[in-house]
C-alpha cells in the first residue's frame, strides 16, 4: 500500500516511465492497469496484470480504492472513452468531453461532419477503403472495388454494415501530424512521413520524424490541420491526425484523440523538448501540460518495422551483424518484438499471421543528429 494518491492508467503504449516521473513530481504514483503486464516489461512504473477489456471489473476496480485513486486517464484510443466514462460515473476531475472522445473515435461520423462543413466532397467511384467505424491499429482495413467485394467482407467479418464506414482510395503519400490542441492553445509537434505496405495489408513499414520541418509545406500542414480540428470543435490535447497528399490537396484519413502511439511519440520526445507523456498526465492532474510551446527541433528520428513474408517458426534473421555498420544511433529492438509481439499471440517462434502486428520482427530505430539525414 502506498501514502501517495495514484494517478491510475487504463494501458498505456509506451515509454510508461516517463509518465511515471511526472506523476511522481506531483506526488503521486502512477499505476497501468494491463491486460498483457509483458508490453511494459521494460518500465519501473508499478503494472497490474488487469483484464481491461472487462468494462464491469474496471468500474468495480475504482469503486473499491475510491479512496486511494486520484484520477483515471489513459493516452490509448481504445480506453481513453472508458477512462472518460469511469470519470463520469467517479466524479474524477473531468478534463476531457465523453461525447466528443466518442465522436472522433467514430469514423463514420467525423466523416459526415467533414462533409457537412464542405471540408471533404467524396466521390462515387470505386475503389473504396472499408474499415470499422471504431477500429484501431490497421486492423479490418480492407480495399474493395465493388458493392458486391464490399457486401462479401461485411458477410465474412462477423459484423453488421452498420460497422464500417467506406472512404476514398486516395493515391499519394501518407503522413500524421502530431499536435496538441484544447480549449487555449494549439501545438505543432510536427509531421510523421508513413511509408505504407501496398494493398491490401496496410502495413506501416517506416516512419520518420520531424518530415519536412521548418518548410513552406509544413506551415501548410500545420494550418491545415488546425483548420480541421478547429471546424470539428476539437480540444481535447493530444491528436494524431492521419491524411494523405494527392493532387487536390491534404485528404483526411481520420483524427485519432490519444497520443501519436508507441512508435511515434518516443520519436517526439528524442527529437524535440515537448514530452508527450508528461503533457497526458499533467492534463489529467489539471495542471500546465508544458512550458513552452514553440518547437525546438534537436535531431531526426526514423523507425523500420520488417514483417515475415510466410507463416513458421523464426530461426534466425539475417543481417543482424551487420547493422552496426549504419550511421546514427542505431537500436534493433529484436528481443521485445520475438518475446512480447509474437509470443504474445502465438506459440514460442512461431508466426501465425503476415498481414499485421503479429508478424512484426525486429524493428530498427534511428536517432541522426543531422535533420536532414534523418
Amino acid at each position: 500500500m502506498t501514502d501517495r494518491r495514484i494517478l491510475l492508467a487504463i494501458e498505456a503504449m509506451s515509454e510508461v516511465d516517463e509518465m511515471a516521473v511526472a506523476a511522481d513530481k506531483h506526488g503521486y504514483q502512477l499505476r497501468v492497469l494491463a491486460e498483457d503486464p509483458a508490453y511494459y516489461d521494460s518500465t519501473h512504473a508499478e503494472i497490474v496484470k488487469f483484464p481491461t477489456r472487462d468494462h464491469e471489473q474496471l468500474h468495480a476496480y475504482v469503486a473499491a480504492r475510491r479512496s486511494e485513486i486520484s484520477q483515471v486517464f489513459s493516452v490509448t484510443d481504445t480506453w481513453g472513452v472508458v477512462a472518460s466514462k469511469i470519470r463520469d460515473a467517479f466524479g474524477f476531475y473531468q478534463f476531457g468531453d465523453t461525447t466528443k472522445l466518442e465522436f472522433f473515435r467514430d469514423k463514420e461520423a467525423v466523416q459526415s461532419e467533414l462533409i457537412a462543413l464542405k471540408l471533404a466532397q467524396p466521390s462515387q467511384s470505386w475503389p473504396k477503403i472499408m474499415k470499422l467505424r471504431s477500429g484501431t491499429g490497421k486492423m479490418g482495413v480492407h480495399l474493395v472495388s465493388s458493392e458486391e467485394e464490399a457486401s462479401a467482407v461485411i458477410k465474412s467479418s462477423g459484423f453488421d454494415e452498420s460497422d464500417y464506414v467506406k472512404q476514398d482510395f486516395y493515391l499519394g503519400p501518407t503522413y500524421s501530424a502530431e499536435v496538441w490542441r484544447d480549449a487555449t492553445s494549439e501545438i505543432f509537434f510536427g509531421v510523421t512521413n508513413r511509408i505504407v505496405s501496398k494493398p491490401p495489408l496496410f502495413t506501416e513499414r517506416v516512419k520518420s520524424f520531424p518530415w519536412a520541418a521548418d518548410s513552406v509545406w509544413e506551415e501548410r500542414v500545420k494550418a491545415w490541420v488546425f483548420r480541421v480540428l478547429d471546424a470539428l470543435g476539437y480540444d481535447l490535447g493530444l491528436a494524431h491526425v492521419e491524411f494523405i497528399e494527392t493532387t487536390a490537396g491534404f485528404e483526411l484519413v481520420e483524427i485519432n484523440p490519444r497520443m501519436a502511439g508507441s512508435v511515434i511519440t518516443p520519436g517526439i520526445l528524442k527529437t524535440t523538448h515537448f514530452n508527450p507523456y508528461a503533457m497526458a498526465v499533467h492534463q489529467a492532474l489539471n495542471t500546465q501540460p508544458c512550458e513552452k510551446s514553440e518547437r525546438e527541433i534537436l535531431c531526426g528520428f526514423s523507425h523500420v518495422s520488417l514483417y515475415a513474408s510466410r507463416v513458421g517458426i523464426i530461426k534466425s534473421i539475417k543481417g543482424l551483424e551487420n547493422i552496426h555498420r549504419y550511421p546514427g544511433q542505431l537500436v534493433c529492438y529484436l528481443r521485445e518484438i520475438l518475446r512480447i509481439a509474437l509470443l504474445r499471440w502465438a506459440p514460442i517462434g512461431r508466426v501465425s499471421e503476415t498481414w499485421r502486428l503479429q508478424a512484426r520482427l525486429p524493428r530498427w530505430r534511428k536517432i541522426e543528429q543531422s535533420v536532414r539525414h534523418s
